[in-house]
């Protein structure tokens, strides 16, 4: 089997059958049995007995979406159970709420393909957009001048490497666990939501591969929606949305530790201390809401300390040496 798409799912249902429909057209290019769909869903039980109802079953009875639970809350363990699952060479992973863009599969693994023998391929990427922005809006990468959470780039019209991002991303299944560890330290301690696409995505750099973006469609990231059941407008009024919350998109509940705990602990893994003092006042400004950093720096220090050490072993250049040389940069 050339493909497997692997996907998280929290809390979603009909942005999740979305993307299960958006996921099989796109998927069709690639020809029969040679893709798969793999829905890890750590959602809240009541959530998890309406999955299956959204799934056509046809592709639930052949075999090419298969859905499998996690009974406690965890992105990075549920894409990680998923990966394990899955049949193919390639692993490419979405959210449970995109469309996927016009033969973005199809782009991605006859990239990967081409670059077969390439003993340095990392993660290859599609641009990411959002559901309320023109296409020209896509990105491709992040600005890491300043800090690893600085400002989105731009997305890129020919094939080149690039620092990191987020999803939509595919790679070499047995890449993803042999050689880059996975999610690490983030999954090992079941960690809320926060942090994880950088730690993946930097740590190809220090371990001597590389990432590169791919001149492909984007996939299109659908939310956030507010929450519906909050009072909408004057609460004395017949206004008023009401319902069991839309729970994902707020993260709660979801991992062990404070929402965005995982890049702290991410910036220990890769760069010890000073890596997680020059990204403290990023994560403040943007995280400060949800977690005491002062409180939790030593935590993650705990959390990070197994992988910390795995990759000091096997990590070809130094996080300070990787800002220097800027090879992302053509």
């Amino acid at each position: 089997m050339k493909l497997s798409v692997i996907i998280s799912n929290r809390n979603d249902v009909a942005m999740l059958a979305v993307t299960i429909r958006s996921c099989l057209e796109e998927l069709k290019p690639l020809g029969p049995d040679q893709s798969e769909i793999i829905i890890c869903d750590n959602s809240d039980k009541e959530i998890f007995a309406k999955l299956e109802s959204v799934i056509p079953p046809p592709y639930i009875k052949s075999g090419q979406v298969k859905l499998l639970r996690q009974d406690f809350p965890c992105l990075f363990t549920a894409r990680e159970t998923a990966a394990k699952a899955a049949k193919g060479i390639y692993i490419a992973c979405v959210d449970s709420h995109m469309l996927i863009g016009r033969d973005m599969f199809k782009d991605l693994v006859a990239f990967m393909d081409y670059h077969s023998g390439d003993r340095l391929m990392g993660f290859a990427h599609a641009p990411i957009n959002w559901a309320h922005q023109h296409e020209s809006r896509s990105k491709h990468d992040r600005d890491m001048s300043k800090s690893e959470l600085g400002p989105w780039g731009k997305a890129y019209s020919t094939a080149r490497p690039i620092t990191w991002k987020g999803m939509p991303w595919i790679c070499r299944r047995e890449w993803f666990f042999e050689s880059l560890g996975a999610y690490g330290a983030l999954s090992q301690h079941r960690l809320s939501w926060g942090g994880g696409d950088m730690h993946i995505g930097i740590k190809p750099w220090l371990l001597g591969f590389r990432n590169w973006a791919v001149a492909t469609s984007p996939g299109i990231h659908i939310g956030p929606f507010p929450k519906i059941d909050t009072p909408v407008g004057d609460p004395n009024s017949a206004i008023i949305s009401k319902g069991d919350g839309y729970r994902y998109r707020l993260w709660s509940n979801s991992g062990n530790g404070p929402h965005a705990i995982g890049f702290l602990v991410s910036c220990y893994v890769l760069g010890g201390e000073p890596m997680m003092l020059r990204n403290k006042a990023a994560i403040q400004e943007r995280f400060g809401r949800y977690i005491d950093l002062d409180k939790w720096w030593e935590q993650a220090k705990v959390y990070g300390k197994d992988e910390k050490a795995w990759l000091d072993e096997r990590k070809v250049t130094t996080f300070e040496k990787l800002l220097e040389s800027k090879p992302w940069d053509p």
